[in-house]
């Protein structure tokens, strides 16, 4: 069965970016996980779902859309931040909407039986990752020695989401949701 994943991409000229700055790290760092995905805000992790079902359900999200207080929501990245598990990213700002959005999106996908009500981890933190994986712990320290300085600043209004499938060792654009 295959898998897709539901996020949120900036905007063109903030991927490129971020595309740069990870294209720099796997040079360094020998780490291209990052770029096996475009440059997103993960709001339903990845799941296996058969497709004409999936289809069905994103089909009538546009309605779910248009009744809530979403779209044009303002998305502010600040900075770099990291996750113990050697995993470096962008910051987003803490957004009341954006975690409700995400909170009534994974009922509507559990209602729908498209993904099961697995309980997670971790609280949802939203993030651009730009490095992960592959990564020792001694480079990773290195890697938040040099970024943790750096600065990062970029804001987007959420007009679209999109469903992501993975295909031939990557993730592609599969359908735009919104």
């Amino acid at each position: 069965m295959p898998k897709f994943f539901l996020a949120i991409l900036p905007p063109d000229f903030i991927s490129k970016e971020i595309i740069q700055i990870q294209k720099e790290l796997g040079s360094l760092y020998l780490n291209d996980h990052s770029q096996k995905a475009p440059p997103h805000i993960t709001i339903i992790p990845p799941f296996e779902c058969d497709e004409e079902k999936l289809e069905n359900f994103i089909n009538s999200l546009p309605s779910f859309f248009l009744q809530k207080e979403y779209k044009d929501m303002s998305i502010q990245l600040n900075n770099y931040y990291f996750f113990d598990s050697r995993t470096l990213f962008i910051d987003v700002d803490r957004n009341e909407s954006l975690i409700k959005l995400r909170r009534e999106i994974k009922i509507l996908f559990n209602q729908n039986r498209i993904i099961k009500g697995i309980e997670e981890k971790y609280d949802f933190l939203p993030h651009i990752t730009i490095a992960n994986k592959n990564i020792n712990k001694r480079e990773f320290i290195r890697l938040w020695e040099s970024f943790r300085g750096r600065k990062f600043q970029a804001s987007f209004t959420l007009k679209e989401m999109t469903l992501l499938k993975f295909e031939k060792d990557s993730w592609i654009t599969y359908k735009i949701v919104l």
